[in-house]
């Protein structure tokens, strides 16, 4: 497969790996990444031989989230833009609560926006030393997307959550796991080969078990989930809309170019 397309798709050994590839953009999400990831995750779930999954991003960072650049290149069509990207995340975070299999996130470096929100939709997150988990939203004037204010109150509770979203936006791995956010801190640069020591672990149990299991743990938050993330676009369109938005993603947008 071409090294360059933005989210890279490997079975080996009933492992899939999918791996978000703009490692010059330290991952982030622009809308063909965001589309590629969705059908990654549609072929891992019509592939009959696989028994796990690991979600890891290539070069310095797993994820930053969302293309700050792309966002102001269509600064003209801002909330409409938005609306797309938003759509294609949340199919994503949809169809990997959804698939039968575990999923493993083996993250390190900048975990942020939407990038934590893809991180948490996995049912485990080990995530390297020296790996920074970043909520990133209230700074840019926008809501949380990708199912995050969900996960987090899920996972902290709801007064933590709304801290890690609006003032203290920033965690260390050990921090995060001492709150319960990620599952397991690992050895600096170890996150990949641990998250698939992890799954071929998982593939190794009787397959029907870790399945009904995953349904199990998955069913009592798959709807609140998918009504969840209606609101969360609804809330960061309207976000979206806004003079404070556009002003942040320029500022943002241009000081990114001249730190380049």
């Amino acid at each position: 497969m071409d090294t360059q397309e933005p989210v890279r798709l490997d079975v080996d050994d009933e492992i899939a790996t999918i791996t978000l590839n703009r490692a010059d953009a330290l991952n982030a999400l622009d809308f063909p990444a965001a589309v590629a990831l969705q059908r990654a995750i549609d072929a891992v779930a019509a592939a009959p031989g696989v028994r796990a999954l690991v979600l890891r991003g290539e070069g310095r960072s797993f994820c930053v989230g969302g293309d700050v650049r792309a966002m102001h290149a269509h600064r003209h069509e801002l909330p409409a833009f938005i609306a797309r990207m938003i759509d294609s995340v949340h199919a994503s975070v949809m169809a990997l609560n959804r698939l039968p299999v575990p999923v493993i996130a083996g993250v390190h470096g900048a975990v942020a926006g939407g990038g934590l929100s893809l991180a948490l939709a996995c049912d485990m997150v080990l995530a390297a030393r020296g790996t920074r988990l970043i909520t990133a939203y209230a700074k840019l004037g926008a809501s949380a997307d990708g199912g995050l204010s969900f996960r987090l109150a899920q996972r902290v509770g709801v007064a933590r959550a709304f801290d890690l979203l609006t003032l203290h936006t920033t965690l260390d791995a050990p921090q995060a796991l001492a709150l319960g956010l990620i599952d397991r801190v690992v050895d600096a640069d170890r996150a990949d080969a641990e998250a698939r020591q992890c799954a071929r672990a998982l593939a190794a149990l009787p397959a029907q078990s870790v399945r009904e299991l995953k349904e199990l743990t998955a069913v009592q938050v798959r709807a609140g989930l998918e009504a969840h993330l209606a609101r969360e676009k609804a809330a960061f369109l309207r976000c979206a809309a806004t003079a404070d938005f556009a002003a942040r993603v320029a500022a943002f947008a241009e000081g990114d170019r001249r730190a380049a």
